[in-house]
């Protein structure tokens, strides 16, 4: 370490004074101390905090950032991290303080920039402009930045940094983020997975990637299958593929934008006929957005055609779905779980009308099991 604090600016009668000194004496015990003690790096991190807690008048919170910088420029990097560990807590801390330690590595500064409160929007667009990579995934993690703040992290385009922000749940993406974001997980399959499993991601920007990459895992599937497989095979696994990639990103056959293909009814009477149909799949498809395999599930659960699954499913109030429930045995919180799910789905809308959910409520509740069975017999195939 070179040279000593100036204690000159300090020799003042205030209630501080005993602090400095006991500071400069804990940081000349701990420059002594060649193997750095972490006993002495505490004392001098205590000591740090305490003035800064107890100083409330402008002229001595001045003096003691002069002189607490002046101990950072001279300490060594364990000392200046274990301060910045510190001082990322602190909501009173003077902002010439923080800009010193975020000046150095990101090894020291990531505390302060991914948790001070002191840091405000501007000096978070600041080292976005200013410094690299490494700094901008510290900021991209921060609790609750602002819109500006995450658009300014996705125009960066650094896959690092956008795979950091679309773990973060607590931050919002506006339509230039989810487009920039949109572009580069098309090209990076370990961006999109958490992109896609995020609730605030619009259907329209989930199918795109979807399509983009579900080309990609034909094309690798048919590459291995035809290695590995008779060609009878590899055609079944190809026309499976073709299903599932297409439902998510809504190349859709048929007249119904949730018609299911063949292919999607016989994988349903096949759970059928091993017992493997149940509410839990039903609703865990419905998680993933695949509707039509759902309709087809529900058409072999039921033993009803496409089409009036379908018309059913459509209705607003959740009449149609209620039948269903009723005559199936599906349980009541099962038969709302599936309503709010296909009412999304279907209508496009996040917040389902409390009026529509109370009124599937209140059917489900008035009607009885044989009159559902009555009523859906007429339609049974």
């Amino acid at each position: 370490m070179q040279g000593e604090i100036d204690m000159g600016a300090c020799e003042r009668e205030t209630d501080i004074s005993p602090l400095l000194v006991g500071l400069y004496d804990a940081h000349k015990e701990y420059a002594q101390h060649s193997d750095k003690d972490p006993q002495y790096r505490e004392i001098v991190c205590q000591q740090m905090t305490d003035l800064l807690a107890v100083s409330s008048h402008v002229s001595d919170r001045e003096m003691i950032t002069d002189v607490l910088i002046t101990l950072l420029r001279q300490s060594e990097k364990d000392l200046k991290a274990a301060m910045a560990e510190r001082l990322s807590l602190l909501s009173n801390v003077p902002l010439r303080i923080l800009l010193q330690l975020l000046n150095e590595e990101i090894s020291i500064a990531r505390p302060i920039i991914k948790n001070s409160p002191v840091l405000n929007d501007l000096d978070l667009l600041y080292i976005i402009q200013s410094r690299d990579t490494t700094f901008w995934q510290a900021i991209a993690a921060r609790h609750a930045i602002k819109e500006n703040v995450v658009d300014a992290l996705a125009e960066t385009h650094d896959v690092p940094t956008a795979k950091v922000l679309v773990r973060n749940e607590t931050i919002s993406f506006s339509d230039f983020a989810l487009s920039v974001l949109e572009e580069m997980a098309a090209n990076d399959e370990d961006l999109a997975r958490p992109l896609l499993m995020r609730s605030d991601v619009p259907q329209s920007v989930a199918r795109k990637i979807y399509a983009h990459v579900g080309q990609e895992i034909k094309a690798l599937a048919a590459l291995k299958c035809g290695v590995t497989m008779s060609q009878e095979d590899a055609a079944a696994v190809q026309n499976v593929l073709h299903d599932v990639v297409s439902e998510f990103s809504a190349e859709y056959r048929g007249g119904s934008p949730y018609t299911p293909t063949e292919a999607m009814l016989r994988a349903a009477d096949m759970f059928m006929k091993q017992g493997k149909l149940d509410c839990v799949l039903m609703m865990r498809t419905l998680g993933r957005g695949q509707i039509s395999s759902f309709v087809a599930q529900m058409c072999a659960f039921a033993k009803l055609n496409t089409d009036v699954v379908i018309s059913l499913l459509e209705q607003s109030n959740g009449q149609g779905l209620a039948i269903i429930a009723k005559a199936n045995g599906i349980s009541k919180n099962d038969f709302l779980s599936m309503f709010m799910m296909t009412r999304r789905i279907i209508s496009g809308q996040v917040n389902i009308p409390a009026q529509d959910v109370s009124k599937a409520n209140l059917y489900f509740d008035r009607i009885h099991k044989e009159l559902a069975q009555k009523i859906l017999k007429r339609s049974q195939r």
